[in-house]
């Protein structure tokens, strides 16, 4: 390659992997209201397959303890934004919508993405030992990139096709919630229970 040639990255999705403070004890809190809630209601069905997934109000019934995941969720969605509108020292805020979701043996979550959102996050309560239950994004450019040569990938461009995240208890993932993804089956003896919570964006206030 020429010595004067320039690589460029264009058109990123950007998906951005974090770990919160102190998961172990923000987890020791989470498990059992979440574990509660499913004894207690039967759920409502979305995307998956053979788990439970709560109601959305997360946000509520566990307020107190998953406040420190959202505080961290919001503040790495204000970190990897960039807002015309916003004067300076202005920030539109989010909405937030957030639930959870329990995989036992064979559960898994059909592909899907989150309309009317700019952002959809996971954070990852209990991770037992077994295979599977990774989060599966799906390359946006899809079928595009396979039309001509489908043995042929880019050099040094991340992912592509299909990029597999495994999960790890007390690990946030964030990424945009028009990215189509799912989960693979759980095969493992116990649990994996994570919360999700979308982050759309109102209007600023006052408007321009």
């Amino acid at each position: 390659m020429a010595s004067n040639s320039r690589l460029d990255l264009a058109f990123a999705t950007p998906v951005i992997v974090d770990r919160v403070d102190n998961a172990e004890a923000i987890n020791a809190a989470l498990e059992p209201l979440i574990l509660a809630r499913r004894q207690a209601d039967k759920g409502i069905a979305r995307s998956n397959l053979g788990g439970w997934h709560s109601d959305t109000g997360l946000l509520r019934w566990a307020a107190d303890a998953v406040r420190p995941v959202v505080a961290r969720m919001v503040e790495l969605a204000d970190a990897h934004v960039v807002d015309v509108q916003a004067r300076p020292g202005q920030r539109r805020g989010w909405m937030l919508d957030a639930w959870a979701n329990v995989n036992q043996t064979g559960a898994a979550n059909a592909p899907h993405s989150h309309g009317a959102s700019f952002w959809s996050a996971v954070y990852y309560v209990r991770v037992d030992e077994g295979e599977g239950g990774e989060l599966v994004l799906n390359d946006p450019r899809m079928p595009m990139i396979e039309m001509h040569a489908p043995f042929l990938y880019f050099r040094d461009m991340g992912g592509e096709r299909l990029v597999r995240l495994r999960p790890n208890a007390g690990q946030i993932l964030l990424f945009p919630s028009w990215l189509v993804h799912s989960v693979t089956p759980w095969q493992g003896e116990g649990l994996r229970i994570s919360i999700a919570v979308n982050l759309s964006a109102p209007p600023l206030a006052g408007g321009q």
